[in-house]
């Protein structure tokens, strides 16, 4: 929040840099406040979305979609159903978004398995 689109562009530049020079072979994990809001709707991102979330997508939550699907990382929050009370990570004032996110860049045969529903909710 607060940083201008020259700096937000730098900082999704390093991200895809630093990600692109890990092996296939290699587990990633990202976590920390990323300040956007992917929304409710997977609208074309079902490789990365998993339909569970709320709120309107805004830009900076496109940009980081946009990221997760150029090098392959899931957003493991929008993977699980969760209480609507536990679906916000910021709150103030009449502002309520997720904008804290947890991703992860691994075989997509882990996702898809019935372990991963075990590891997502244990997260």
């Amino acid at each position: 929040m607060g940083r201008s689109a020259e700096e937000k562009t730098c900082f999704w530049d390093q991200m895809l840099n630093v990600t692109g020079s890990i092996p296939a072979s290699e587990l990633i994990v990202v976590g920390g406040d990323l300040s956007g809001d992917v929304g409710t709707t997977v609208d074309g991102y079902g490789g990365v979305h998993g339909g569970y979330s709320f709120g309107e997508r805004n830009a900076d939550g496109e940009r980081l979609l946009e990221f997760c699907d150029a090098v392959e990382l899931i957003v493991a929050n929008t993977c699980f159903k969760r209480q609507k009370n536990k679906l916000a990570t910021y709150v103030s004032g009449s502002t309520v978004s997720t904008i804290d996110y947890l991703l992860l860049i691994c075989d997509r045969q882990i996702i898809k398995s019935h372990c991963w529903r075990r590891v997502c909710i244990t997260v």
